[in-house]
């Protein structure tokens, strides 16, 4: 089954009074680039909790909030480090004077380092207490946003398949407008060798030339078979259970490529506009195909 890259996924865990709760809002995207927000108690899980997402999420552009909400005794107890600050605020005095900047160092400058700023040993210890707190309630959301993908995914699914079925459809019918045109061209190239058989200069060569261009411009059997054989493929790889997006995309080229092929040797009106149809299902299904991961 196809998964949408477009979903939302929501988990809650609570121990003892402590709650963590994770939300994930995804789009579509070639890869899997994950934006996280995390209370500053925490942020050193910041690389743990991306590659714990990473693993269980394959493509998509996700959006994560992590909220810890503690009881009073329990929130994090921080102080600052004098001697970085100290340093630090040396470090900018002294590339203000080399920059020769006139505006003055201020508290707001200095306390944009976060590194002047530390967790207890008391704290650190409950940062560990919180870990399994965090990925479950990842975990959770991870879960939710995976099933709202898969609804998603099944009702792109059912609609490629009815794109499908009109590709298909209109496939047969080029297929016999393309039989019907045979007397037609069979006439036309009959003049044809006539015209060139009452010329004086009357080249054989010149005939067996003609003919056969105007079999391979008649010819468009190989480009029908190839088209219903991607379509065919596109329907195997939608029961795949693997990422898909980047094979459904590939087959949309070749469908393409077919279907201008079959127009650049169409000299039936019917087969151009069938042709036409068949470029506005692709595009409507190419557009769609974006979505999946």
């Amino acid at each position: 089954m196809i998964n949408s890259m477009t979903g939302f996924g929501r988990g809650e865990v609570t121990t003892n009074g402590t709650t963590v709760t994770t939300e994930i809002r995804s789009v579509n995207n070639r890869f899997c680039e994950v934006s996280l927000k995390l209370p500053q108690q925490i942020q050193n899980l910041e690389n743990e909790v991306r590659e714990f997402i990473q693993r269980n999420v394959s493509r998509g552009k996700l959006h994560v909030m992590i909220r810890v909400d503690e009881p009073v005794e329990s929130t994090a107890r921080m102080h600052f480090d004098r001697e970085a600050a100290q340093q630090y605020l040396s470090m900018l005095e002294e590339l203000r004077y080399m920059m020769r900047i006139e505006e003055p160092i201020t508290l707001d400058h200095v306390i944009s380092n976060p590194n002047i700023f530390k967790l207890t040993d008391d704290q650190l210890e409950r940062v560990e207490r919180l870990r399994p707190l965090i990925l479950s309630s990842v975990d959770r959301a991870i879960a939710e946003l995976k099933k709202m993908r898969t609804q998603e995914g099944s009702h792109l699914m059912d609609d490629f398949q009815k794109r499908l079925d009109t590709i298909d459809e209109t496939v047969q019918t080029i297929a016999s407008h393309a039989k019907e045109r045979v007397p037609e061209a069979r006439l036309k190239l009959q003049e044809r060798i006539a015209t060139l058989l009452d010329s004086e200069s009357f080249d054989k060569e010149r005939l067996e030339l003609e003919i056969a261009i105007m079999a391979d411009k008649l010819d468009i059997t190989e480009e029908l078979v190839r088209l219903s054989s991607h379509t065919r493929f596109f329907r195997e790889a939608m029961q795949n259970d693997e990422s898909v997006g980047r094979k459904l995309n590939f087959l949309i080229q070749e469908m393409h490529r077919e279907i201008n092929t079959i127009g650049s040797k169409a000299s039936h009106a019917g087969i151009s506009h069938h042709v036409v149809q068949l470029k506005e299902t692709l595009e409507i299904i190419r557009e769609q195909v974006q979505n999946i991961e």
